[in-house]
């Protein structure tokens, strides 16, 4: 009998749709195509894990089975001797369904769906051993569906099969409510968009929001000094540039053009972003990754899907991720979906921080206010963030040595005093504590 412990799936078009970049040519001088599985000569392939080989190994994230150029781990180029510990890459992580069925031409068929979507199959034979996942998406296969149980009839569901089992498929979504039918072939690309939608919400990164109300209030300055402190910390961290109207951050951190790629050469992009390839295709200032414009600010604006493909990525390969987003009205809904601390950065003076709290509405109790530029003489920056209505986050005072750095294109040098970079890490945490501290 064929052993059906271990089954691989070819790449389709949608694996080699991932990532289309002209310019990556550039990079590729230093990589070599990696092949997933035996045979030295073999076309790329992806497995799909049961249960048990899962359980064999390791609890680490696995490695995507999404045809990739391999990552070389890049330590951490510390600024300060005195910096935490350095890191090198960890794995990218990769959202995974459950798949219960003893199908394998069907399962067959699902693994190219899902590896176009990047998401990992995990395959379960019987009721018990997917019952033991009904926190996750399950996708039931038509053999298997006169085994769901009340032990799975709770969880997310897709029962799938071929045209000839849709009344048994239909029949079987309407004994579990919330259940979802996807007949094949017809049914391909829905379910590729629908597992595509776990890819975006998979990883740990920790992703800040830093947005301004106010031309000339440091949001860029202070995002950058953010992401760098993280990356002192120990931490691998991308800086994000999501400022439509951005002139670039690389002026601020670097005197001569970046060794790496920017947003225009994502801009021909299709398809799912590999973790891996984006982390060695970006440019690092200081150790940390930055995605900005590299040679022409404002030639091409990022479309809302591509940031969103790019977070996706991000959230599986990064720890941390500082976004730039630019002014506080033009943050898609999306990134902002993902954020778990939410910044505002308004100037103290001036009439930018009135009523900032009635213009977000009910989303004001997420976001916490950073004050920067001079104070008057006995200004109270909690009452100033009462009458904004937000609640405090704290003070980010002016320095010439911060405006000295950013101009010679060096920003990221100021953090080798250690008092700058602590009140950094305060501010960054979004915490109420922090109202009144200054960096």
């Amino acid at each position: 009998m064929e052993d059906q412990s271990r089954f691989v799936a070819r790449p389709t078009s949608a694996d080699r749709r991932n990532l289309h970049l002209p310019a990556l040519r550039v990079a590729r001088a230093r990589m070599e195509p990696a092949v997933v599985g035996s045979g030295g000569g073999a076309a790329p392939r992806t497995e799909l894990k049961t249960s048990t080989e899962m359980t064999a190994q390791s609890p680490e994230p696995q490695q995507s089975p999404v045809p990739q150029l391999p990552t070389q781990p890049r330590a951490v180029a510390a600024a300060d001797p005195g910096a935490g510990p350095q890191r090198t890459a960890r794995p990218a992580e990769l959202a995974r369904a459950i798949l219960f069925s003893r199908d394998m031409e069907l399962a067959q068929v699902l693994a190219e769906v899902a590896v176009g979507a990047g998401v990992q199959l995990l395959l379960c034979r019987d009721a018990a051993e997917a019952a033991e996942h009904r926190e996750e998406l399950i996708l039931v296969g038509a053999d298997a569906v006169a085994e769901v149980d009340a032990r799975l009839a709770t969880a997310a569901l897709v029962f799938t099969g071929r045209e000839e089992n849709q009344d048994v498929l239909w029949r079987a979504a309407a004994t579990c409510p919330g259940a979802r039918v996807a007949v094949l072939p017809q049914a391909a690309p829905w379910l590729g968009e629908y597992l595509g939608e776990l890819g975006l919400h998979a990883g740990r990164a920790h992703t800040a929001i830093v947005a301004g109300g106010a031309g000339g209030a440091g949001t860029t300055t202070f995002a950058a000094l953010l992401a760098a402190t993280l990356t002192l910390d120990g931490h691998r961290t991308l800086l994000l540039d999501a400022d439509p109207h951005s002139a670039g951050i690389w002026p601020l951190l670097r005197a001569r053009e970046p060794d790496g790629l920017g947003w225009e050469d994502l801009r021909n992009s299709r398809g799912q972003l590999s973790p891996g390839q984006l982390a060695e295709i970006l440019p690092l200032a200081a150790g940390t990754a930055v995605l900005s414009w590299v040679r022409d600010p404002g030639c091409f604006v990022p479309s809302e899907a591509l940031v969103t493909e790019v977070l996706a990525a991000s959230r599986r390969i990064y720890e941390h991720i500082v976004i730039d987003a630019g002014h506080l009205a033009g943050i898609p809904g999306p990134m902002a979906a993902l954020a778990n601390t939410r910044l505002l950065v308004l100037p103290a003076r001036g009439p930018a921080a009135a009523g900032a709290g009635r213009r977000l509405g009910e989303q004001a109790a997420h976001w916490r206010l950073i004050l920067s530029g001079r104070l008057a003489p006995g200004t109270d920056t909690r009452e100033l963030a009462r009458r904004a209505g937000i609640e405090p986050g704290g003070y980010f005072a002016p320095s010439r040595r911060i405006e000295r750095a950013a101009a010679d294109g060096a920003l990221m040098n100021v953090l080798a005093h250690r008092r700058l970079r602590a009140g950094i890490t305060v501010l960054g945490s979004g915490a109420q504590d922090a109202a009144g501290q200054a960096a």
